[in-house]
């Protein structure tokens, strides 16, 4: 079986010294050594460095998400802290109809999502508000005449909204 040993949460806005705390107490439980982190990007690095920092590289074995295990930049100068790390990458799937179903959303037949108006501007790189144009800005006002390109990373993440609602604010990282 499999016993946790600890449970560690990262804030959201971590202050300085926290990553160094975190593998301060991570040490405090001796022959507990795999650590299990699903994080974002910056604060693995940052998890990391700590433990790097700390002369702790060998000490641990990583274990987690894509979020690391799929790109070079969280471990980049870091791979002897990173070293024997398994990573976990989630299979993918198409869920039937959905990928028609997105791209034909638009902003007149998606009022009741209160979260699309905000992709929507991100996704055009426009604003809803004349308000929130700035004077010189090169961001133009959004218009309903635009359409959902089909990308798989985007439809990915909103398929995992649809059925996981909302989702802890915090990442976390379990020995």
């Amino acid at each position: 079986g499999v016993c946790i040993a600890q449970s560690v949460k990262i804030p959201r806005e971590p202050k300085p010294g926290e990553f160094d705390k975190i593998i301060r107490r991570l040490l405090e439980t001796s022959n507990a050594r795999a650590v299990i982190i699903f994080a974002n990007e910056d604060d693995i690095r940052r998890v990391l460095e700590a433990a790097r920092k700390a002369n702790q590289t060998g000490h641990f074995f990583w274990m987690g998400s894509d979020s690391w295990g799929s790109k070079s930049a969280p471990v980049l100068d870091l791979e002897e802290v990173a070293e024997g790390a398994v990573t976990i990458l989630p299979k993918r799937m198409s869920v039937r109809g959905f990928d028609r179903y997105f791209s034909s959303r638009t902003l007149d037949n998606n009022r009741r999502n209160i979260w699309f108006a905000e992709f929507w501007e991100d996704n055009f790189h426009c604003k809803l508000s004349r308000h929130a144009l700035k004077k010189g800005s090169h961001v133009k006002k959004c218009t309903s005449h635009r359409v959902l390109i089909q990308s798989l990373e985007v439809l990915a993440g909103t398929t995992a909204t649809l059925y996981c609602g909302t989702g802890s604010q915090e990442s976390g990282a379990s020995v």
